[in-house]
């Protein structure tokens, strides 16, 4: 390496750099790209055979597949202005379409989790949203047309339990309740009553099951502990966003939004006062974490989107956007501190572990910086964004002018480290990170987001 480019790879970041390191990302995710005509898929691990019923694993997902590589390039369209890319995530989405078998994508054989199979993460419902936002962009037909078809096949693949709809029964966002959010945002783009009244009453099936915390305020036992790898022990309640009270508060406070039913924002709230009471305080009262497990592991502290501050903290911002009580933003606030306060983006810790993604890792925290600083205007969360940036440039491996990140994704198997391409947990999401920054550094337009993240529409003129 010359001199010149020995002191320009250790220059500070700009939008250049940062545009740049994340196309280094998109050729090493297209080296492992398969197209016939004007279809795309990519392996999900280069290299690596996938097992069929892998969870979020499916190689049309949103979450490791062809759905979410094309938002990344849907995002990257919007950054540059390039053709090439919306090529590229319309190709992605034609897989998605191609794949798709109908009503019976919502079943499954699976033993287990299976709402998680057939949901808005590893089901259709992920390209179908992103569908949608290709409809935005382009005006294409056909793509308004899969993402009503997969709505309404959704709908028609749930059953009524006493005026409860429901899929399997695992409703955590991370299952069948990032349907509810899905049918929502069909909602608000295209219409249609149906569509808000399936979400009303699949909402109503966690509103049941919610339960009195003994700390205070309303709690769910949304994933059976017992089975879960890094617990063991039935009955371990998880107070965070993907499979815990903060998502099911979320989710019956976003519909709330549509449908003003009262007893939905009333348990919200009551989902939050749950959170805050068995939160951990720094002694001047200005930092919070929660607790993974609030029966187990209860000195566990994850950080990401996922089980940690920045998922949880979606549902306090939410409720501050409805309410107005200055008391949510102010929890928002103490969560972001809690994370810088852990060391994080930085500092590796056990809830924080080699997770170089979007799900649990740097990625997410660089987004969720970019949000709080736009929300506050202090200038830490900025500093702590571009540190991010760095922590997440530095966790990759270059060469041969392509780029990509070694993850290690299952926290019960902290010593596999892999190589995905996924948007969630993958060289995707690391590279949708910088291109976040490098459009918010220059104040340009917002970059097609995720549905489940609320911050969006701080940047709504």
């Amino acid at each position: 390496m010359s001199k010149r480019n020995w002191i320009k790879a250790f220059a500070p970041l700009d939008r250049q750099r940062l545009l740049q390191t994340a196309a280094e990302s998109v050729n090493w995710i297209e080296q492992y790209g398969h197209v016939d005509g004007d279809v795309e898929s990519w392996d999900v691990m280069p290299g690596k055979q996938v097992e069929k019923d892998a969870l979020l694993l499916d190689d049309a997902s949103l979450y490791a597949g062809a759905a979410g590589i094309a938002l990344l390039y849907l995002k990257y369209y919007v950054a540059t202005e390039q053709e090439k890319y919306l090529r590229k995530a319309e190709a992605g989405i034609r897989y998605v379409i191609r794949k798709y078998r109908g009503k019976e994508d919502f079943a499954t054989e699976v033993p287990f989790l299976q709402g998680a199979y057939i949901g808005y993460l590893n089901g259709p419902a992920g390209g179908a949203y992103v569908a949608k936002e290709l409809y935005k962009i382009t005006g294409e037909e056909r793509y308004k047309q899969f993402a009503l078809t997969v709505a309404d096949d959704a709908i028609e693949a749930a059953k009524d339990e006493q005026g409860a709809l429901t899929w399997y029964g695992f409703y955590g966002i991370l299952g069948e309740g990032g349907l509810i959010l899905f049918l929502l945002d069909i909602y608000n783009t295209f219409g249609g009553d149906k569509y808000l009244d399936a979400a009303a009453k699949a909402a109503k099936y966690i509103a049941d099951r919610k339960e009195d915390a003994p700390q205070g305020g309303y709690r769910w036992y949304v994933m059976d502990t017992e089975t879960f790898p890094t617990i063991g022990k039935a009955g371990g309640y998880f107070p965070g966003f993907e499979y815990g009270a903060a998502g099911c508060g979320y989710i019956l406070a976003s519909v709330y939004e549509q449908t003003h039913q009262e007893e939905y924002l009333d348990i919200a709230k009551k989902a939050a006062q749950y959170i805050q009471n068995i939160a951990d305080y720094s002694e001047d009262g200005e930092a919070a974490l929660v607790k993974y497990n609030d029966t187990y592991l209860t000195d566990l502290y994850y950080l990401g989107v996922c089980q940690g501050p920045i998922g949880t903290s979606r549902l306090f911002y939410k409720l501050y956007r409805i309410t107005g009580d200055e008391s949510y933003k102010d929890f928002v606030i103490k969560l972001t501190n809690g994370l810088l306060a852990a060391g994080a983006p930085t500092k590796h810790s056990d809830g924080y572990w080699r997770t170089n993604c979007y799900c649990c890792g740097a990625a997410g925290m660089l987004e969720h910086f970019l949000h709080v600083h736009k929300l506050t205007g202090n200038s830490v969360y900025l500093d702590a964004a571009y540190e991010a940036a760095e922590a997440i440039i530095g966790e990759s491996t270059y060469q041969h002018k392509v780029r990509n990140w070694y993850t290690s994704w299952n926290r019960h198997e902290p010593d596999r480290s892999e190589a995905y391409v996924g948007l969630y947990h993958g060289s995707g999401g690391c590279a949708a990170s910088l291109l976040a920054l490098a459009q918010y550094i220059e104040d340009k337009t917002y970059l097609p987001g995720y549905l489940e993240d609320p911050y969006q529409d701080l940047y709504v003129s």
